[in-house]
């Protein structure tokens, strides 16, 4: 006889999922106490490495923007976001009533969290004297045990939020992982570079650091950050990470099949990214001044219930796709001449030449701000993207 499936009660489930939001809570507050306080020297040639010297002059914007926001959706196949739209929900259509891609590609050479995530922040690939060459996937050590990026690399790695931050701008990050920790370690007072443009903003690059256990979380915190930001006539550079479509992927799979739970939690990200796009639209003081970059750090489904095959395309292939509020839709690869489009299923193009990834979402959402690219970065240094595209006049 065929045992009756248990039903648990939705008050039960709230009270499991606010225990749990509570406990990582309280593990971010002891990590960032402990992890990140442990006495140490400084970072090794952080003087020399300055993001006062840019890798070369940017191209520029004729109307920069004042606040952008680099949005990752862990986990978030290509396919997915292509499903949405058809289904007609709001959110990623909204968003690819931009400028976007749906073959973004990953690091060529891995398809996990931490070191995609840090190329999208840094401009570089894992690998090679060049890469920023972090390797672990799960809670960095602490920084007098070498959990800096820094010390994965041997020299400083300067990063997007410094590029900002030396300029003037307010810089945070709100993630839902705490293993993203690692970036708080590598850009905190004691770690960072000195700021060698004047004024001096000090060495810390991340101005704001916070965690959300849920994408929930982390929306309505990035919403707050905005309107502070712009209320203060501050501008702003924002990483934002919802991990929720990684959870679900790594617990019931990458199912794209209609009513799987994957599918479902696309549906919620894909209802925060609208909630996001519409408190942008509905501030005179955001609208028309914020421009949001989103991608992805892996798909996933290879093996079933992970994404660490980095050959196959449900891991590589990825969306990449600029929110600027002008409502003109254009593919990116067309907008950006010095990229070549992989197939569906190349991970690299047979003609040997760049296609977009994620890591090009620092330097990216700098030219956006009409800032110059990541010092000694290599993937999209030139602010080569979007050469194409104009922005009107407002």
């Amino acid at each position: 006889m065929q045992q009756q499936p248990q039903r648990v009660s939705g008050r039960a489930v709230g009270a499991v999922m606010f225990i749990a939001a509570l406990a990582v809570t309280v593990a971010w507050i002891v990590i960032r106490m402990f992890v990140t306080t442990q006495p140490v020297e400084d970072a090794p040639d952080a003087a020399a490495a300055s993001a006062s010297a840019p890798a070369m002059a940017p191209r520029a914007i004729t109307t920069p923007f004042d606040h952008v926001v680099v949005l990752s959706i862990d986990g978030l196949r290509a396919d997915a976001v292509e499903d949405a739209v058809r289904r007609g929900r709001p959110g990623f259509a909204a968003l690819l009533k931009g400028p976007h891609t749906l073959e973004a590609r990953t690091d060529p050479d891995i398809t996990v969290t931490l070191p995609n995530h840090t190329g999208m922040v840094t401009g570089r690939l894992f690998k090679g004297p060049q890469g920023h060459n972090w390797l672990p996937n799960d809670l960095p050590p602490t920084i007098a045990e070498g959990g800096t990026l820094h010390a994965a690399h041997g020299s400083y790695v300067p990063s997007m939020w410094d590029v900002a931050h030396d300029h003037g701008l307010l810089t945070g990050m709100i993630a839902s992982k705490d293993k993203f920790i690692l970036y708080d370690n590598s850009y905190r007072e004691e770690q960072g570079a000195p700021d060698a443009i004047a004024p001096d903003h000090g060495r810390a690059k991340l101005d704001i650091v916070e965690l959300a256990f849920r994408g929930e979380g982390v929306e309505r915190k990035a919403e707050a950050a905005l309107d502070r930001a712009a209320i203060d006539g501050r501008r702003s550079l924002w990483f934002l990470h919802f991990a929720d479509t990684d959870l679900a992927g790594h617990g019931t799979t990458w199912d794209m099949t209609p009513g799987s739970a994957y599918l479902a939690c696309v549906d919620r990200m894909d209802a925060l990214v609208d909630r996001l796009v519409r408190h942008i639209e509905g501030s005179p003081s955001l609208r028309g001044r914020t421009a949001i970059v989103m991608t992805a750090d892996h798909g996933g489904g290879a093996p079933p219930l992970s994404h660490t095959v980095a050959e196959s395309p449900l891991n590589f292939r990825i969306p990449f796709v600029v929110w600027t509020g002008d409502g003109a839709a254009a593919d990116l690869y067309d907008l950006s001449p010095m990229r070549a489009r992989p197939a569906a299923s190349e991970r690299m193009t047979a003609t040997g030449g760049s296609p977009i990834r994620n890591a090009d979402a620092g330097n990216c959402a700098l030219w956006l701000l009409g800032l110059p690219s990541i010092p000694t970065s290599t993937v999209g240094a030139e602010q080569d993207l979007l050469a194409g595209w104009s922005r009107p006049a407002r």
